[in-house]
């Protein structure tokens, strides 16, 4: 079934995704750890994976307090020029922050930890809506979260990995990649900044193989997104098809296709399926079906 996408933001979905990696630059000379993170043991890490436990184990993680609000002036300013549409929301956060009432790496940690009711509670108290501190929060925890990733992942582990969800933080994928052909599949998280494979013909969300139950909608006939649904479990996966592998693979700019194709969600929604919440992890989404 084909769709027109009604909406052009290549542009600012450009702009934003390289304020992003620019940002990723600055800060990746900071130190961003009060102790050092656990390195890639191995055995031990090969058999956690095969157990399809991620990597990534939050209570191990704390943040330097400056390396915390510096990275939030970055991601503020960015957000202010590049998602205008939220300014109010953005100068709530702020006003929050600069009163005492939001602690920057109390915020970074709760995200960090999963411990939205933290959020939630902060929205309330400064009228911020939940929706945009929760994006806000994913972004300030993925320098943190991407610098673990590169401590404890590598694509030589790929093959002990058999999860649709991400081997280093436990996030559902909110992009995929089908390479070649028949074509190789790769999933992306925004949370960590971490890609994997996956199989083709698979629900990452349900792990549905069942071919009758899993389709993709396409956009304007000729272009190289389409939107992989799955009628078991009614999520879907926006999905960028790549004729070949780019030379340089590990500078693939999903961030730029995460942001330049909400029209995508648009259609999904109104096609009645559901967008798997970004912040919520593997453990906490099987509590919640």
């Amino acid at each position: 079934m084909a769709f027109i996408e009604q909406e052009n933001t290549l542009k600012p979905a450009c702009e934003l995704s390289e304020a992003i990696r620019t940002m990723t630059t600055v800060v990746s000379d900071v130190e961003l750890f009060d102790s050092p993170l656990i390195e890639r043991n191995g055995d031990a890490t090969q058999e956690k994976l095969k157990k399809g436990r991620p990597l990534l184990d939050p209570g191990h993680i704390h943040v330097k307090n400056a390396a915390a609000e510096s990275v939030f002036e970055l991601l503020l300013n960015i957000f202010r020029e590049h998602l205008a549409e939220k300014s109010g929301d953005w100068e709530r956060l702020e006003r929050g922050v600069r009163g005492g009432g939001i602690l920057v790496r109390e915020l970074l940690e709760a995200t960090l930890q999963h411990r939205w009711d933290v959020l939630q509670t902060w929205a309330g108290a400064f009228s911020i809506d939940i929706d945009a501190l929760q994006f806000f929060s994913i972004y300030l925890a993925r320098p943190f979260r991407q610098e673990a990733a590169q401590h404890l992942w590598d694509e030589t582990q790929t093959a002990f990995w058999q999860e649709g969800y991400c081997p280093v933080c436990g996030h559902s994928p909110v992009f995929g990649r089908l390479i070649g052909s028949p074509g190789h599949r790769q999933l992306w998280c925004c949370c960590c900044n971490t890609f994997w494979s996956f199989p083709r013909i698979a629900c990452p969300f349900c792990k549905n193989q069942s071919q009758d139950q899993l389709g993709y909608l396409t956009v304007n006939e000729s272009t190289s997104y389409r939107i992989y649904v799955c009628d078991k479990c009614k999520r879907y996966l926006k999905t960028r098809v790549c004729a070949e592998e780019s030379s340089k693979k590990d500078t693939w700019d999903y961030d730029r296709d995460y942001f330049s194709t909400v029209a995508l969600d648009s259609i999904a929604l109104r096609e009645g399926y559901i967008a798997e919440p970004v912040w919520l992890a593997h453990g906490e989404r099987a509590a919640c079906q």
